[in-house]
């Protein structure tokens, strides 16, 4: 939803998408003038959320994979659950740094949710074993 809204403020959105109640008046012929501040600001903004959209993409179905896996081959309740927890708020506090422009925290948050999903996966194979 985010990301929409800013893809109507940046002028990015499809000509049809002009007559839907969220446009409220905003021009879709394409970007005006990206010399402009406010263009070019709305525009640098649609990326931001599209790339946070694109790395949830990426990480979501494989931590899935492996998190369902776990709690399939059995391994221990507690460990998934905290490895699960752990990794949801990495998310959720990578897209918050991500939107405010904090490089060095988005990439600590990024680091401690694929750890989950490594360490979730190297669970699997010692329960698998076991």
């Amino acid at each position: 939803m985010v990301q929409g809204r800013k893809a109507f403020a940046a002028g990015t959105r499809m000509a049809e998408d002009s007559k839907l109640p969220l446009a409220m008046n905003v021009q879709q012929d394409g970007f005006i003038d990206l010399t402009d501040t406010h263009v070019r600001t709305a525009v640098e903004e649609e990326i931001r959320w599209k790339r946070i959209i694109q790395n949830d993409l990426e990480s979501m179905p494989m931590a899935y994979v492996v998190f369902w896996s776990a709690i399939c081959v059995g391994v221990n309740a507690d460990i998934t659950r905290v490895l699960l927890l752990v990794y949801s708020i990495a998310r959720i506090g990578h897209t918050i740094v991500y939107a405010q422009s904090l490089a060095r925290a988005r990439l600590f948050f990024w680091v401690v949710g694929t750890l989950c999903i490594v360490t979730g996966a190297v669970a699997i194979v010692v329960a698998a074993l076991a």
